[in-house]
């Protein structure tokens, strides 16, 4: 099989021009697609017992290579707001995983739930009088379940099975704490919803199923989780394409850089220093054109960068609006988008016109579920308040700080601290003297409190929505919970 180097499409093996760009092939244009590798042989393994600052500035992602999205495309709210906490330097992977999944570019449009006990339980690194570090698990009344045995752990997969290392090495347990997969991998992930989990050996990814036999063996430089529709994105030699469920390539490696596919069915793939979209057989619905693109929303609009501006496109490419705004979010459910042109905030309707107009200094996006947006209209005055998708306000701006609502709630702060507010503006929950910092709830409803406590040192709290107290977690387990997120 032929492929045109020019814009990255399949080629008729006769074919004297490119179906897709137009192009005249010749010996510089016209290239061999890359092969998929044979499998590599690997031994079946065994399975017998043996997871902004509030300060006025945004919080932006972890640096990335510059063919990567732009720090100001965001398609959902920043950490920024998430987060409440002032001069707290350490934070709990909670918080850092809720930063990473706020911050970064999607790699698809599935929504991912932020959840802190998933199947009922939650990693939990435990720290001796020696400093050793061993990980175990608790429920969610805060009561250790798992002894804390292993190096590292993850959560548990939808299939109640978790990463664990012992002794350096990746293996599995299920919820009675009991060795399932032997440990034999350099690094795993979570199962998918396909009983497919992601392990790496011999500095290669590959993926075993719950028995922990490879059904694809490891042969890539990286892997994601398999989409709805079978695919997973795959690395190899520095270019990426699309595998299906048996290893076999359906779009052969060749995007510099590439998105999971989505509900929308297409994929953002980078050929050339641009972005475009392709459907699963590989076919450009977009040509690549763009600085950045990021996946459809519900209303069929993508966001797109181009030479520094913001617009959206519909899926046949055409600009819904074309890039005019300093900054811009992706759609969200209730078909309203945050953008912000000539220096101030508004909001827009799925036709691109102005629902609330652009008077505000800093704002979020709406909450699908409260129907309200934290916005800040003067940013000497630092004020914020709630408004609703008519742009009146539902809670006046007398407060210092404001994130966005979960579950109907909502993390702010006036000049008596920090505390929570039900979406009526009524006060639910002020922590005591002492909190330095709350963090808005999780999908299962949980959130985070930094204080100081009897010696002078800094802690954090885990609470449920009741105010109750699940853990406290001292500033060591912060650290080490902190630490584990960049680890693989």
């Amino acid at each position: 099989m032929y492929v045109c180097k020019a814009c990255g499409v399949n080629l008729p093996e006769d074919a004297s021009f490119c179906p897709n760009c137009g192009v005249e092939l010749n010996a510089e244009n016209r290239g061999e697609a890359p092969k998929a590798l044979d499998p590599v042989a690997h031994p079946t393994l065994s399975t017998e017992a043996v997871d902004e600052l509030i300060d006025g500035k945004p919080a932006d992602p972890a640096p990335e290579d510059k063919k990567k999205a732009p720090k100001k495309v965001r398609s959902k709210p920043q950490a920024a707001h998430f987060l409440l906490i002032l001069p707290v330097l350490i934070l709990v992977s909670l918080v850092v995983v809720v930063i990473i999944a706020f911050t970064t570019e999607p790699k698809s449009d599935v929504e991912e739930k932020i959840e802190l006990f998933q199947e009922g339980l939650a990693p939990m690194p435990f720290v001796d009088e020696s400093g050793t570090v061993l990980w175990g698990y608790i429920d969610r009344g805060g009561e250790q379940v798992i002894e804390p045995r292993f190096e590292k752990a993850k959560s548990f997969g939808s299939n109640g099975l978790a990463a664990v290392c012992i002794d350096k090495k990746w293996g599995y347990i299920n919820k009675n704490g009991e060795v399932v997969i032997m440990p034999a991998f350099e690094a795993a992930d979570e199962f998918g919803e396909n009983d497919y989990a992601p392990v790496k050996m011999n500095g290669s990814w590959g993926y075993i199923n719950r028995s922990g036999e490879f059904v694809i063996n490891p042969q890539f430089d990286e892997v994601e989780p398999f989409a709805e529709n079978g695919m997973a994105l795959v690395q190899i030699g520095g270019k990426y394409g699309y595998i299906n469920r048996k290893g076999v390539y359906v779009i052969e490696p060749r995007y510099e850089d590439a998105r999971s596919f989505g509900l929308s069915g297409y994929a953002a793939v980078f050929v050339f220093q641009k972005w475009g979209m392709i459907d699963k057989n590989g076919n450009y619905v977009i040509n690549p054109q763009f600085d950045t693109m990021l996946p459809f929303a519900n209303n069929d609009l993508a966001l797109v960068e181009q030479d520094g501006a913001y617009g959206y496109v519909n899926r046949k490419g055409a600009y819904a609006m074309r890039p005019i705004y300093e900054e811009a979010y992706s759609f969200g459910e209730n078909g309203l988008a945050l953008v912000k042109l000539d220096g101030k905030y508004g909001y827009i309707n799925s036709n691109c016109e102005f629902v609330i107009p652009p008077t505000y200094d800093k704002a979020l996006p709406f909450d699908s579920d409260s129907g309200l947006a934290a916005v800040c209209e003067d940013a000497g005055t630092g004020l914020w308040g709630y408004v609703d998708y008519n742009g009146d306000y539902e809670i006046e701006p007398t407060l210092l700080a404001a994130g966005s609502f979960s579950k109907n709630i909502a993390a702010v702060r006036d000049e008596e601290g920090f505390f929570y507010i039900k979406k009526n503006g009524e006060a639910l929950l002020r922590p005591e003297g002492g909190c330095l910092g709350i963090g808005s709830f999780t999908d299962d409803g949980y959130a985070m409190m930094a204080l100081m406590d009897g010696n002078g040192d800094l802690c954090y709290r885990i609470i449920n929505h009741k105010g109750e107290t699940v853990i406290e977690i001292t500033k060591a387990q912060a650290l080490h919970l902190e630490m584990s997120t960049m680890s693989p």
